[in-house]
């Protein structure tokens, strides 16, 4: 079993990383597909990630890697509001 912090545990493991060459190799041949987050053009020249769903089941693509990570940042910060507001509604 891949240790907790690994990245195979975090989802980024061995299957990640091909799906990952294999869509920049494809990008190469066709650079400037639109990341699905800000719609901008992607080039493989730019920092991109491998996006994947909120349960890491699936992938969705390449994206931005700032744009990744600003998705990421804002589903944290809705969780950590709905987990405050819950605590607070408790207390009632």
């Amino acid at each position: 079993m891949p240790s907790e912090g690994s990245t195979t545990a975090r989802g980024y493991g061995y299957n990640h990383q091909q799906l990952r060459k294999a869509l920049l190799a494809k990008l190469k041949a066709r650079p400037g597909q639109p990341c699905p987050h800000c719609g901008h053009p992607m080039h493989p020249d730019q920092a991109l990630d491998l996006d994947h769903t909120d349960d890491r089941t699936a992938y969705r693509g390449l994206a931005h890697r700032s744009c990744n990570t600003a998705a990421g940042a804002r589903k944290l910060a809705r969780r950590r509001r709905k987990a405050k507001a819950a605590k607070l509604t408790g207390r009632w």
